[in-house]
């Protein structure tokens, strides 16, 4: 036997498969939907109810909510769109008892987007939310501080201790997330652009235990053959940060975070992740429905609108993190949990070193 023949005709097989799985990959991702119809997408308002306007596999779909407390309309009624021409579109509702069309009709501002739907003889108007494209909110901000008003706060958050129940549990031992082959680092909270408005962290450096850095190193090591990378936006925070953060909310908006005092937040173990997509080509971090720490329906992991590309991004996302031991959670699609969280300390190390 031609054992030199037999082994290049197992590496020619081995390259084939890489080549193969690399292109199956790729072919599964949906294609972008075109910017025109992006600028139409999301939610309008009228005569008491809400509906949402999505791409699927390049049609629109209204979806109409009948319970208020379906947030991420998941379970909304779905009604495809024929189009007629330009921002004319049919609507066709059919049942056993009931065979009729609507007209839908989309009205646009000077600048492309959709402002208003009217379905049949009733009119809905846009609500903008967020930054991506086809939004035009501003993006969402808490109510401004002084410099002195931050320093106070900053002093005040350092002064105070970990609660003891807190602080019980196993101690994880934290890596620099700047370590991990492929993984982009860009901490948010090191900087003025989130959500308060100033930076948290006097570092840009983000840190996570060992085991989850394993972890994220080999979802890396999966999404490659798409194109992707994970970007990394928080993850290890220090206690008294958490702390900062809830002092710096007013008193309506405490309930945005876990209060430190008592329950704490699971980033505050080093197990706890904030993390998106980017193209490996490009750098580009991906739209996936929204912007990290928006505070809108669309951060509902299990949140239907959109485009078909950008729930198959988040789908792809949430399947690689939980198939390597993180845990997802509903409130927001960006947030995974490596294991058990709650058998670890909440740290108040520095996250300088």
């Amino acid at each position: 036997m031609n054992y030199r023949n037999l082994l290049a005709g197992l590496a020619a097989g081995l390259l084939f498969y890489v080549q193969t799985g690399a292109e199956l990959a790729l072919a599964a991702v949906p294609k972008d939907a075109p910017k025109d119809i992006k600028y139409i997408l999301g939610f309008y308002y009228g005569n008491g109810e809400n509906i949402l306007i999505r791409e699927n596999n390049g049609r629109l779909e209204l979806l109409y909510r009948t319970a208020l407390g379906d947030k991420s309309f998941a379970a909304a009624n779905l009604y495809p769109l024929s189009k007629v021409h330009f921002d004319s579109y049919t609507l066709q509702e059919s049942g056993p008892m009931s065979n009729t069309e609507a007209g839908v009709r989309f009205e646009r501002d000077p600048d492309g987007y959709g402002i208003s739907c009217r379905v049949g003889g009733n009119t809905y108007s846009r609500y903008f939310l967020g930054t991506t494209t086809g939004e035009r909110a501003k993006s969402f901000r808490l109510a401004e501080r002084s410099a002195e008003d931050w320093a106070k706060l900053r002093a005040e958050a350092a002064k105070a201790a970990v609660p003891a129940a807190l602080a019980a549990g196993e101690q994880a031992q934290l890596v620099d997330a700047a370590t991990v082959a492929g993984v982009k680092v860009n901490s948010v909270y090191a900087g003025s652009d989130n959500l308060f408005g100033a930076p948290l962290y006097t570092t840009s450096k983000l840190f996570v235990s060992k085991e989850a850095a394993a972890a994220l190193g080999k979802v890396q090591k999966r999404l490659a053959p798409y194109g992707y990378g994970l970007v990394l936006w928080d993850a290890y925070r220090p206690w008294s940060v958490s702390k900062l953060a809830n002092l710096a909310l007013s008193d309506d908006k405490k309930d945005m975070l876990e209060d430190p005092e008592t329950k704490g937040s699971t980033h505050n173990t080093g197990n706890a992740v904030d993390v998106g997509l980017y193209s490996l080509e490009s750098g580009e971090e991906l739209d996936m429905g929204c912007g990290f720490d928006e505070p809108s329906l669309r951060q509902y992991a299990s949140y239907a609108g959109g485009t078909s590309r950008e729930r198959y991004l988040r789908s792809l996302l949430r399947e690689e993190m939980e198939l390597q031991g993180f845990k997802g959670i509903e409130m927001e699609w960006w947030h995974f949990e490596f294991g058990d969280c709650f058998k670890f300390a909440h740290l108040n190390v520095s996250n300088q070193s």
